[in-house]
């Protein structure tokens, strides 16, 4: 599948996906992309999406400032295709598929910048005039050469003063200028044993934590890097950690031994129990009879997470969503309920999804086609 299809398969709206601001430029290009995105497949022009400068100033709240430069980074990574319409005083907006799809494959340009600023950062410093801090510390010896004074006010002579006193003002000095070599030497020792650590890769991290997670089952799993790193940073985007992947790979393991598939949980299939995870484990306690689940969306939802079953979709009908939550707990009397309810309301839509749905096998005895 390919990485817009992903997007387009995701269900659920959102602001925008925060994973694409580090691949696009930035918070602002990554909003201007993601709204373009949703108006694109609903479009009636193949030059793609129009758009007035107010429309969209109202839709993202950017300025024309903000979208004139979320514009330009869109277009420089190539997956913003802009048509002026002169006689028609119209621009068309179209993300480019192809180039989204070569742009998620490559490594994000904050990544690939890091390693230039770690050595920017692990050069020499320099003072405001320019100078490295050992030549200011040489002006400031200098500066600091002159006689001494006594406590009197008076000027001693050179040779004339007390062997045993001391300058604390040259004292001052060198042991500043000490402090500051120590702690150069140590803020060095530092950052040569932090570069000898392994940079942190949370992407490799989740991947392996699956692979890893079906080998122990015995399942061969390789992450494809065109299909399933979309998954993976989506993963990444709305914060997922190592425990909520291993909470939603059971949840997935679950469901493929409820229907009975030997395949291997892939990541798009475990993605869809990312918020199913989420859900269990922040839902409150819903006050419902457990018999007859099937007669309020509260009960529906609950048993679902019960299964495990994915969750319903903010923009899913919750009576088509209940037809296949009752065939994945099996239970004849939920099916039956279900069948019945679309019957008694005269729903043919309903009841010729859920016969569908639902199959001969788990169909009640005594019901017959209509």
């Amino acid at each position: 599948m390919r990485a817009a299809d992903v997007l387009r398969e995701l269900g659920r709206p959102i602001a925008y996906y925060p994973f694409l601001s580090r691949y696009l430029g930035g918070v602002n290009a990554s909003v201007f992309f993601c709204q373009i995105f949703y108006w694109q497949d609903k479009a009636a022009s193949e030059l793609g999406v129009h758009k007035t400068v107010e429309q969209l100033e109202e839709e993202t709240g950017l300025s024309y400032e903000e979208q004139r430069t979320a514009r330009r980074a869109l277009r420089s990574k190539g997956v913003l295709i802009e048509t002026a319409k002169r006689i028609e005083h119209k621009t068309y907006f179209r993300i480019d598929d192809d180039a989204l799809e070569r742009l998620l494959s490559s490594t994000p340009a904050t990544e690939k910048q890091r390693s230039k600023t770690s050595d920017t950062k692990s050069g020499k410093s320099t003072s405001r005039n320019g100078e490295s801090p050992s030549r200011e510390i040489g002006k400031v010896h200098l500066a600091n050469a002159g006689n001494p004074d006594s406590r009197d006010g008076q000027t001693l002579a050179r040779g004339s003063a007390d062997p045993h006193s001391v300058n604390s003002t040259e004292t001052t000095t060198e042991t500043t200028a000490a402090t500051r070599a120590t702690d150069a030497v140590d803020k060095s020792i530092a950052a040569a044993a932090e570069n000898e650590k392994p940079n942190p890769n949370p992407e490799r991290e989740l991947t392996d934590l699956l692979v890893s997670l079906e080998r122990a089952r015995g399942k061969e799993l390789s992450i494809d890097r065109s299909r399933d790193r979309v998954h993976v940073l989506t993963w990444l985007g709305n914060g997922v950690t190592l425990e909520r992947l291993r909470a939603a790979h059971a949840l997935a393991v679950a469901a493929r031994g409820r229907d009975g598939d030997d395949r291997p949980t892939y990541a798009g299939f475990v993605t869809t129990f990312i918020d199913a995870e989420a859900s269990v484990a922040t839902t409150p306690a819903v006050t419902f009879d457990r018999a007859e689940w099937y007669r309020s969306p509260e009960g529906v939802n609950a048993r679902a997470a019960e299964l495990p079953f994915r969750p319903c979709k903010p923009d899913e009908n919750w009576l088509y969503y209940r037809v296949l939550v009752a065939k994945a707990s099996r239970e004849q009397r939920a099916i039956g309920f279900v069948l019945a309810d679309a019957e008694r309301f005269n729903q043919v839509d309903l009841y010729q999804f859920a016969r569908k749905t639902i199959g001969d096998a788990l169909m009640p005895v005594d019901d017959y086609a209509s």
